[in-house]
């Protein structure tokens, strides 16, 4: 196996054919395509962008966007994470076969190590590494960190509690005596809704590569790119939205990516309907899973039906003659590994 470090988005760009067939052999979700690692990477520092690509025979078989970051606020120690840790719910490390992901890992984490790279002596965190990456990760001798509970809502799993599931009813009625609504829950793509949807997003958490007015033509287009798998819904109230979410349709499940709400109508609780509605859609869509991502949120509680206990990784770095790096990384994982 030969490992290959490339840097800034020239790396990227002569990696797309290859990144481009991995994906479609791998079935990869959004979240590990070129496009959607390019976007993030076109805003990052270009000396500060890294692809590790593992090859057998001339044939990519593994691709790991990488940049670096301060490993927290109060530690000015920095470590590799993965390119799309802020934006991404699952952190990929995309391989055309899942049994062979740990060795794969090992052998790119091998390179590092000997190479002459500015990573070479980093820590790596991993916050949200998809399972197999995560398994991977530790298999290489990661420490867990920064738990967390992941939630799925499945149809063949228990149904959504009839007392929430009456109280969305009771709430879509009673919206409903405030004048005329619409309800849509898989809209077809609306260049107008998936705007409203960024900016009630960038309102609520702040602008990022994603929300960012400045960068809508680019960001129109990469959703523009996905609209075969793109999930839009709405509810409108005579003619205004309301509530609304944007996510992806892949391999039988919805991920619930960006939902958003106004503040009209808020003690109906809009998003909440918007959900159940589009529960009850789930198998028109020929979907059988939400998968609600990273957060705990309330929410997720009441609508979800799966649970699973999930948790970030932090892999230590050899240090070299850097005591204070060392310290700094010891003192974290242990306040962040309970």
């Amino acid at each position: 196996m030969r490992i290959q470090l490339d840097t800034g988005l020239s790396g990227f760009k002569t990696l797309k054919p290859h990144w481009q067939s991995l994906e479609q052999h791998a079935s990869a979700t959004a979240f590990i395509s070129y496009e959607w690692c390019e976007h993030q990477a076109s805003f990052q520092a270009q000396d500060d962008v890294y692809v590790l690509s593992a090859w057998e025979q001339n044939e990519c078989i593994a691709v790991l966007p990488l940049t670096t970051k301060r490993l927290s606020k109060r530690f000015n120690t920095r470590v590799v994470t993965h390119l799309c840790q802020r934006f991404t719910d699952y952190q990929h490390l995309l391989c055309t076969d899942d049994a062979h992901t740990a060795s794969v890992f090992t052998a790119m984490h091998e390179h590092i190590k000997t190479s002459t790279s500015p990573l070479k002596q980093l820590s790596w965190y991993v916050p949200y590494p998809a399972p197999v990456f995560h398994e991977a990760l530790c298999s290489a001798g990661a420490n867990e960190c920064q738990p967390w509970q992941h939630t799925l809502y499945r149809l063949n799993g228990a149904p959504v509690k009839a007392k929430v599931a009456r109280e969305a009813r009771r709430r879509k009625r009673k919206l409903e005596q405030t004048g005329h609504i619409e309800v849509n829950a898989d809209a077809a793509f609306d260049e107008s809704l998936i705007l409203w949807i960024l900016d009630r997003s960038a309102q609520r958490h702040g602008s990022n590569s994603l929300t960012d007015q400045k960068h809508r033509e680019s960001v129109l287009a990469l959703f523009k790119h996905y609209r075969a798998h793109l999930h839009l819904a709405y509810i409108k109230k005579d003619g205004d939205y309301l509530a609304a979410h944007l996510g992806f349709k892949q391999q039988n499940t919805l991920y619930y990516y960006v939902p958003v709400t106004t503040d009209e109508q808020r003690s109906l609780s809009p998003g909440i309907i918007l959900l159940h509605e589009i529960i009850q859609q789930l198998p028109t869509m020929q979907l059988d899973t939400i998968d609600f991502l990273r957060g705990e949120e309330s929410y997720k509680q009441d609508w979800g039906n799966t649970f699973s206990n999930h948790s970030g990784v932090l892999l230590k770095g050899s240090f070299g003659l850097n005591a204070k790096d060392r310290l700094f990384t010891e003192l974290w994982l242990k306040r962040n590994s309970g």
